[in-house]
């Protein structure tokens, strides 16, 4: 996927507000998954030093695996596969 392609969509989820980086379309219910999924692991805590790389996580949510980077708030998405 090309990084010229991805777009930043911000969405308000349980009180916080997140930028979803991506150049897929996601429905909101696999976007709100996906952060439910992402934040049930911690991958929202603690203090992130915006100039280290991000953490990854394969991150499973309503039949598909999102293949994605967080950092801070800000959750990039690269990939999209079908669960096993």
């Amino acid at each position: 996927m090309d990084v010229d392609e991805f777009e930043l969509y911000p969405i308000a989820h349980n009180g916080r507000v997140y930028n979803i980086i991506t150049g897929m379309d996601m429905t909101f219910r696999e976007v709100r998954a996906m952060l439910d999924w992402l934040d049930g692991q911690g991958a929202f805590a603690g203090e992130d030093d915006p100039l280290e790389p991000g953490r990854l996580f394969s991150c499973p949510a309503e039949g598909y695996v999102f293949e994605v980077d967080v950092q801070g708030f800000e959750v990039i998405v690269y990939r999209r596969e079908a669960a096993r």
